[in-house]
């Protein structure tokens, strides 16, 4: 045998202990069962999650109620079964560790004994690697039962995060929405109206049932694009649905870095084509397959609650012209019962 330096061999056994006694823990699957315990307690709160949202006023993802009766009763089929697989695994693994931990006590009693530790070490570190392997190969096997559906919870919480967010914009929105209208999509974007960039409106883009909002919502005239600076928060442009034409989307720049979207705008609207980016690591072609489903009339299966059968007959029958004055009136903005005729001070009662 090669004789090796003592304080090498000595700080090599002082490296592995340590490691060693980790692997107890984690031949304990104490992870695992924390990981179990966190998707208890995420699908417990889905429920409420999704009441809220609902409360809030968002009417669609009407999957998201069954998506979450689902997920619930597939943890419930396998939670046991997983549990009592931790539990078994995790005797066997202890056993292991408990048998081979005999070899690693003796040698920690002869620490500082370099001769009498460098004809152990090999074994204790086969000894590890093995069991090790073992507790890696269990770990990944009992992880496979329930990734998928963890994964499936995951994106049911991302999904009630980025409509809480939709409405957070709504709420912070300086325009208001119209009767019946009812939020889609939203997301931070970039108007391309210059085609300069430093002078292009960031902002919210928004998507109802109704129409295509653009927001500009950013700090303008910072120095040096870092410091001061005033708030700016104003509506650029709307588009109702039906004088939307076309909508294509596009990857480009830098590794198709930018995602686009270019609007084809029909006659009567007030742009015929607006050019938008689409930021925050939102996908253009995923916004503009939801604006062509939306024109189409694809949504409507994904109504978790209907319009207002009286509201929709109010704003059916609304008057367009100022009785009075025959000038032509406002559209009606969510929760209006009534129309105030700018030219002759008229109002009208819906």
């Amino acid at each position: 045998m090669t004789s090796q330096d003592p304080n090498t061999i000595i700080a090599e056994f002082h490296a592995l202990l340590p490691r060693w006694k980790d692997l107890y823990e984690k031949a304990s699957m104490q992870d695992i069962r924390s990981t179990l315990t966190e998707i208890t307690d995420k699908l417990h709160t889905l429920p409420d999650e999704i009441v809220k949202i609902r409360q809030r006023g968002y009417v669609f993802a009407s999957y998201l109620e069954q998506k979450h009766n689902v997920l619930n009763k597939r943890w419930n089929d396998m939670k046991h079964n997983i549990e009592e697989g931790i539990t078994r695994e995790s005797q066997r693994l202890r056993s292991e560790f408990n048998r081979n931990n005999i070899a690693f006590q003796e040698a920690e009693r002869s620490a500082g004994n370099a001769e009498s530790l460098q004809g152990k070490l090999p074994d204790l570190k086969r000894r590890f690697d093995d069991l090790e392997e073992r507790v890696r190969t269990t770990v990944s096997q009992l992880n496979s039962e329930y990734s998928t559906l963890q994964s499936d919870i995951s994106q049911t919480s991302s999904q009630l995060y980025n409509i809480n967010w939709y409405l957070d914009q709504r709420d912070e929105a300086s325009f208001k929405f119209l009767a019946g209208e009812s939020l889609f999509l939203a997301a931070k974007a970039e108007w391309v109206a210059t085609g300069k960039g430093k002078d292009d409106p960031d902002g919210i883009l928004y998507l109802t049932d109704q129409r295509l909002v653009f927001e500009q919502k950013e700090t303008t005239g910072k120095t040096l694009g870092l410091f001061g600076g005033k708030k700016t928060q104003e509506l650029e442009w709307e588009i109702p649905l039906n004088l939307v034409s076309e909508v294509k989307a596009e990857n480009k720049g830098f590794f198709g870095g930018k995602d686009m979207l270019y609007f084809t705008l029909k006659p009567g609207a007030k742009h015929s084509q607006i050019t938008v980016e689409v930021k925050g690591g939102v996908a253009c072609k995923f916004w503009a397959a939801q604006v062509q489903r939306m024109i189409s009339g694809n949504t409507k299966d994904e109504r978790a609650v209907q319009p207002d059968a009286e509201e929709l007959e109010a704003i059916k029958n609304a008057p367009t012209a100022c009785p009075s004055c025959g000038g032509t009136l406002p559209m009606l903005v969510a929760g209006q019962r009534q129309i105030d005729c700018e030219y002759c001070g008229g109002v009208v009662r819906i």
